[in-house]
C-alpha cells in the first residue's frame, strides 16, 4: 500500500472515529435528560441512541447533496430545495430506526403512522441544523477562497492593505464558533418538547445569525442598527440557554442607529462577558450594552457584573481571540482615532469601552465590498 493510500485510510479512520464520538456524545447527552426525567439509563439510551446514530449515518449524505446538488444555487433556492430534501431525509432516518427495532429486541409499533408522526417534527429540526451547518461551511469555504485570492493580490500593494485582508479573514473565521452552534442546538432541543413555539423561534433566530454572518462577511462596516439586530438574535439564544440566570439591557438612542461601525464588533465583546463573566457565577448576572455620542465620536460600552478580571490582566497577553480580533480591526480601520479600554467595573465585573469616529471613511481599497458572484 502506497503512502497516499495509507494517508487516505488514516483520514477516513480519523473521520469515522470523531464522527462516532460526536454522535455518541449527543446521544448520551439527550439520554441524560430522559434519565433525569425518571427513566432508567438502559431505557433512556435505547430510546435516544438510535435517533442520533441514524442521523450520524445520514449526515455525510446530507452534506454531499447540499454541496454537489445545490452548491451552485442562490441562497434562497438552496434553502427552498432543502424543504423537500429535509422531508425525505427525515422520513429515511425514522425508517432506519423502525428497521432497527427487531435488532434491538423492541416490538413493532402499534401504528406505523403514529410512529412516524411522533418523531417527524423533532427529526426535521435536526435536519435543519445539519443543513444549516453544511451551508455555512460551504459559504465560509467560498469566502475563504475569495479572501485568499485577494490576499495574493494585496501582496503587491502596501503592508497596511495586506494586514487588513488578513484581519478580515481572521474575523470571518471567528464569526460562527462550533461551540455556539452546539450550545444553540442543545438549547433548541431542550425546548422542543416543553415549548415547541420557543424552539421554532430559536431556530429562526439561529438562521438569522447564520445569514447575517454570511451576508456581512465581506462588509467591514455596517450600521449600528444592523449590528444590534445581529446581537439581539445572539442574545435571544443565549438568554434561553441561561434561562433566569442572565439579564441583558441595551440602551441606544434611535438617532445613533445609522452610525457606521465595524461588522461583528459587539458580539465577541458580549460573548466574552457572558462566557467569562456571567457563566462562572451560579447566580448569573447582568450585561449592559450602551451607545453614546460625544461630538464626532461614538462610545460603545459593554458592562457586566461577573467575576471580573484576574490580577495583572493585560489584553495583549491574556485576551482571547475575540477581543484581540476587535482590537486589531479597530487599529486597521481607524488607527489612533479609535480606542479600546478594558477595565474592572465599579462594584465588580468588567467595563469595556470602544471609542471610534462616528462616520468613518474606508482607509483602503480592501474595504470596498467586492461584487457578488451569481
Amino acid at each position: 500500500m502506497g503512502s497516499r493510500s495509507r494517508s487516505r485510510v488514516r483520514r477516513v479512520t480519523t473521520f469515522i472515529g470523531w464522527s462516532l464520538l460526536l454522535w455518541t456524545g449527543l446521544g448520551v447527552f439527550f439520554s441524560s435528560q430522559l434519565w433525569l426525567g425518571g427513566l432508567p439509563w438502559g431505557v433512556a439510551l435505547a430510546f435516544s441512541m438510535p435517533r442520533w446514530y441514524s442521523w450520524g449515518l445520514l449526515t455525510p449524505a446530507v452534506f454531499w447533496a447540499d454541496r454537489r446538488l445545490l452548491g451552485r444555487q442562490t441562497l434562497a433556492w438552496r434553502v427552498g430545495w432543502h424543504v423537500p430534501l429535509g422531508v425525505g431525509f427525515t422520513l429515511l432516518a425514522i425508517w432506519l430506526r423502525l428497521l432497527s427495532r427487531p435488532l434491538r429486541g423492541s416490538p413493532p409499533p402499534p401504528s406505523i403512522l403514529e410512529f412516524f408522526l411522533d418523531r417527524f417534527y423533532w427529526d426535521l429540526l435536526i435536519y435543519a441544523v445539519i443543513a444549516g451547518v453544511s451551508i455555512a461551511r460551504d459559504y465560509a469555504a467560498q469566502v475563504q477562497l475569495r479572501e485568499r485570492q485577494a490576499h495574493e493580490m494585496a501582496m503587491q500593494t502596501t503592508e497596511l492593505e495586506r494586514r487588513l485582508v488578513e484581519a478580515r479573514l481572521q474575523s470571518l473565521r471567528a464569526q460562527v464558533h462550533p461551540h455556539f452552534l452546539f450550545n444553540a442546538l442543545n438549547t433548541i432541543s431542550a425546548c422542543t418538547e416543553a415549548s415547541p413555539q420557543t424552539a421554532r423561534r430559536l431556530m429562526g433566530q439561529l438562521g438569522n445569525l447564520l445569514r447575517a454572518s454570511l451576508t456581512h462577511a465581506s462588509r467591514p462596516l455596517v450600521t449600528l442598527g444592523e449590528e444590534l439586530t445581529f446581537l439581539d438574535d445572539y442574545l435571544a439564544i443565549e438568554s434561553a440557554r441561561f434561562e433566569e440566570r442572565m439579564a441583558v439591557r441595551v440602551h441606544v438612542d434611535d438617532d445613533l442607529l445609522d452610525t457606521q461601525v465595524p461588522s461583528f464588533l459587539l458580539q465577541p465583546v458580549v460573548e466574552n462577558a457572558i462566557r467569562h463573566g456571567i457563566a462562572p457565577r451560579l447566580a448569573g448576572g447582568e450585561v449592559e450594552v450602551s451607545a453614546t455620542r460625544a461630538g464626532s465620536t461614538l462610545t460603545l460600552r459593554v458592562r457586566d457584573n461577573g467575576v471580573g478580571l484576574p490580577a495583572g490582566w493585560q489584553l495583549p497577553r491574556d485576551g482571547g481571540v475575540g477581543l484581540k480580533n476587535v482590537a486589531a480591526r479597530l487599529e486597521h480601520l481607524y488607527g489612533a482615532a479609535a480606542t479600546l479600554r478594558i477595565e474592572p467595573a465599579a462594584g465588580g465585573g468588567v467595563d469595556v469601552r470602544i471609542v471610534l469616529p462616528r462616520r468613518p471613511v474606508p482607509r483602503s481599497a480592501a474595504d470596498v465590498e467586492p461584487p457578488r458572484s451569481h
